[in-house]
């Protein structure tokens, strides 16, 4: 059944006519006669009486009005509802982050939004990048906090911004006295690296192999926090984000030494599927992140390609 169909039938029968209904509903009076024939051949009834030029409801046009008259007031409640920032109790969406997204990032901006939106249940999901980006292809996530860059064609992704990844190394390790040392003094000792299918990770095996150097890898993880933990520990050194380990570079418990030649850094942006519609709930929080870091009139123009 045509819904408009059903709108044109309640026209006709409030306004007695079908030359009024159309003036009422800026439409031409044979589009209305038109849809009203459409309506009584679909349901296999008669539903008005013509006289002339004013009309009267038969008995099936009167049971059909009870109906109509529910259906539209369903239909004006459905339209409010999506109109209003009203989400049902229970009711949210789901989004990916790298774990330095979720601890560094998007702590305030969550508190915030869920101040605004209090009904919203937000699951977030917090894996390394491949992961999200998997997630995000096979529609189980409406967005992705991710290490950049990253290409398919099925995505769009955006820089939020740029992370330095220096070498960091424990206060009682022999490089911390050090302004400066070379490569080929990094790769003797023992690495403590982000696992081979990480981006971050690939940035370094990359430059490394530029030089002809193969570090020294002891350890391989998925998470910045633990392997800030063990470089305080001494159990070797790192290239981490400097957001993972401002505050221990601010208590001296570790220390940035420079590497001659060589400079890290990543990207961490917001990646979604291609074409993908955000209606104000998840639209909101993504604003929120957009503007914080100054993108939000590039992710608008994006969206609009």
């Amino acid at each position: 059944m045509n819904l408009q169909h059903v709108r044109y039938f309640l026209a006709v029968t409030r306004a007695g006519g079908f030359t009024q209904a159309a003036r009422a509903l800026h439409v031409t009076q044979p589009t209305v006669s038109s849809g009203i024939a459409e309506l009584e051949r679909h349901l296999g009834v008669k539903l008005f009486n013509r006289n002339g030029r004013s009309v009267d409801l038969t008995l099936e046009g009167r049971t059909l009005l009870g109906y109509a008259l529910q259906l539209e007031d369903v239909l004006v409640e459905m339209e409010d509802h999506l109109h209003r920032r009203d989400v049902p109790a229970g009711e949210g969406f789901r989004f990916g982050a790298i774990d330095a997204a979720v601890i560094y990032l998007l702590p305030e901006l969550l508190k915030a939004y869920l101040h605004d939106w209090p009904q919203v249940d937000l699951a977030i999901q917090v894996a390394p990048s491949r992961y999200l980006v998997e997630e995000l292809l096979v529609n189980r996530s409406e967005f992705a906090l991710i290490s950049l860059p990253f290409e398919h064609p099925r995505l769009q992704t955006l820089v939020l911004l740029h992370d330095a990844m220096p070498l960091v190394v424990g206060a009682e390790h022999r490089f911390a006295v050090r302004t400066w040392v070379r490569p080929d003094e990094v790769v003797r000792e023992p690495l403590i690296l982000f696992h081979a299918d990480s981006v971050s990770r690939k940035i370094v095996d990359e430059h490394f192999a530029e030089l002809g150097l193969a570090p020294r890898v002891v350890m391989e993880m998925r998470s910045p926090e633990a392997m800030r933990k063990l470089v305080e520990a001494g159990v070797g050194i790192s290239f981490l984000p400097r957001m993972v380990v401002e505050e221990s570079l601010v208590s001296g418990v570790l220390k940035v030494v420079t590497v001659r030649g060589m400079k890290f850094d990543r990207q961490i942006g917001l990646a979604w599927r291609r074409g993908r519609h955000f209606g104000p709930a998840i639209r909101h929080l993504l604003e929120a992140i957009l503007t914080k870091y100054g993108k939000l009139e590039a992710w608008q123009e994006q969206l609009k390609g």
